[in-house]
């Protein structure tokens, strides 16, 4: 259907556009529920049928549903648009880019769902963006998670735990450690829990805008995995990595040469085969088809 192919080509240029980058201001004039804040990284932009979703780091989702007349417009700073600016009915504004969408027929925000992340089955553990957090609570809470063969990218975005990491800082968190990501909770030690906190409240509290963003982040002298798959781990060289993880299918940035404190000894498939670039396949541990020998035989 020509609409349906209009809404992935929609989408593919908002992802060229908008991907790994902080959102300086949103706009919703028709919308009257929760928004999106300034501040927040967006990760990722899905299309399906005739809708279009922008994922935002701390899994706030925009969604917008196009139909038959709508359409996401891209703009450089002081460019013309092509409709009035009164009939946008969301404004996304990027450093570079500002992204507009008009005639949308519906448009709603909602979160990424986790059922064991919800609030209802336990109190909210504390929001280290205070200076006052109890930072040894947060510390217990990991400890004593119930779930001990849950991964630690999984505990740091549980609300019952602690408030206030969004992706961003889960992925510069566990490069900062040098911790797995798909490392067990129940395998860390009391003194690696307290530094991952201690090194959460110092970024969320450097973050001038308090908002779940990279700002913070990027007071420290940059990032160091967020949005830097197939590039060189500025500690080891490998290359960084990305994949997803959990019930919610996040991305997850790491470096698979560096981060191996309390690596699994079953490695789960991080990257799906089809985005795997045949250079880094291990050609020795075997050929699964003679078409594959034929092509790296090329």
């Amino acid at each position: 259907m020509p609409e349906i192919d209009h809404t992935y080509h929609n989408a593919a240029s908002l992802r060229t556009a908008l991907l790994g980058k902080e959102v300086l201001r949103f706009e919703a004039p028709k919308f009257y529920g929760a928004k999106p804040s300034a501040g927040g990284v967006i990760e990722e932009v899905r299309s399906h049928k005739k809708s279009i979703e922008i994922i935002w780091d701390d899994g706030t989702v925009l969604e917008t549903q196009m139909r038959m007349r709508g359409s996401w417009d891209l703009y450089r700073d002081g460019e013309r648009w092509r409709k009035p600016k009164h009939r946008a009915d969301v404004v996304i504004v990027v450093a570079d880019r500002i992204a507009v969408c008009f005639n949308a027929a519906d448009v709603d925000v909602h979160r990424d769902f986790d059922i064991r992340r919800h609030p209802n089955l336990g109190s909210l553990g504390p929001n280290l963006r205070y200076v006052n957090a109890d930072h040894e609570e947060c510390v217990d809470r990991i400890m004593n998670y119930q779930e001990r063969d849950e991964t630690i990218a999984g505990v740091l975005l549980d609300q019952r735990v602690m408030i206030g990491l969004g992706n961003v800082y889960r992925c510069e968190l566990l490069w900062a450690c040098e911790i797995h990501p798909w490392a067990q909770v129940g395998s860390l030690k009391r003194g690696e829990c307290r530094e991952i906190v201690r090194l959460a409240a110092e970024y969320l509290q450097s973050n001038p805008h308090n908002t779940p963003g990279s700002a913070g982040v990027l007071a420290h002298g940059g990032l160091a995995a967020y949005g830097r798959q197939g590039k060189p781990c500025p500690r080891c060289g490998d290359l960084i990595k990305v994949s997803h993880h959990g019930e919610a299918h996040r991305v997850l940035y790491w470096c698979p040469g560096c981060q191996v404190m309390h690596q699994p000894l079953m490695r789960p498939n991080f990257t799906p085969r089809s985005e795997v670039s045949f250079i880094e396949r291990d050609i020795s541990r075997g050929i699964i088809h003679p078409i594959e020998e034929r092509f790296y035989a090329s």
